[in-house]
């Protein structure tokens, strides 16, 4: 029998009276490029094992900075800001492999990440697919959600935002299928991206492209929001044009098309 070995990662602030992403929630609008910066930085994250995989590190380090700062530079942290709010709550994430088979348990290159609040909450997870894991990524997401309607049901809504990380080029059914379920024709709901009931949450898809920006990625990294490894593929932000003013050049904005 397979033996699933789980993870975690603590997050907290290196100095606590420092300025920290609980300090941009509570006052959005007054936090400034280098704010958001200072309270990214101030973060800490240690893992409870050094064979943690790494994209799911990349993954949680995604979460909690490049999506929290961007979400708030471009301004779409106004269409989700419940999940936005929560990652400023976040402790701990525990990251659990995915196996399938019932009385031979074999372990899939796929991990659940539960992202926890001091008080065991869980207003965020993460569904993580290697690039190994085949060509059968869409049922693997069915099951993620089924897992995520069933914590919901269980919780009262408890969850407020769900992650999805796939190898590039990004499964175009999945995207096909979290377009139509969120209603991406609609301009607004494009990036409220709020899976309908029995889910009730923001959904994000984020795209690997194993840090380097190659000629096929190039259609997938024109949302403008990419770090490292990790591009966010939806909802998509478009570049905006530099201007004399920009320190950052790479700075995005929602584009209401």
């Amino acid at each position: 029998m397979a033996v699933v070995n789980s993870f975690s990662v603590i997050v907290k602030n290196a100095d606590s009276e420092a300025f920290n992403l609980g300090s941009v929630t509570q006052a959005p609008r007054s936090a400034a490029a280098q704010d958001l910066e200072a309270a990214c930085d101030n973060l800490v994250f240690e893992p409870s094992d050094n064979k943690i995989p790494d994209l799911v590190f990349s993954t949680i380090r995604f979460v909690m900075t490049s999506y929290f700062s961007e979400a708030h530079q471009s301004g779409l942290y106004n269409r989700q800001l419940r999940l936005w709010e929560s990652i400023s709550k976040i402790a701990i994430v525990e990251v659990q492999p995915v196996t399938k088979g019932l009385f031979q348990k074999v372990v899939l290159p796929v991990y659940e990440l539960l992202f926890k609040t001091v008080n065991g909450k869980v207003p965020i997870v993460a569904l993580v697919i290697e690039p190994s894991a085949g060509s059968n990524q869409h049922e693997l997401l069915k099951d993620f959600l089924a897992k995520v309607a069933k914590m919901q049901a269980q919780s009262g809504n408890q969850i407020k935002g769900v992650f999805v990380v796939c190898d590039s080029p990004f499964p175009p059914a999945i995207l096909s299928f979290v377009e139509k379920a969120i209603g991406a024709d609609d301009p607004v709901a494009r990036f409220d991206s709020i899976l309908p009931p029995p889910y009730q949450v923001h959904i994000n898809l984020l795209v690997n492209l194993h840090g380097n920006i190659q000629p096929e990625h190039i259609q997938e990294a024109d949302s403008g929001l990419v770090t490292g490894r990790l591009q966010l593929l939806h909802p998509q932000l478009r570049a905006k044009k530099p201007t004399s003013n920009d320190d950052k050049p790479s700075a995005v904005q929602i584009s209401f098309q």
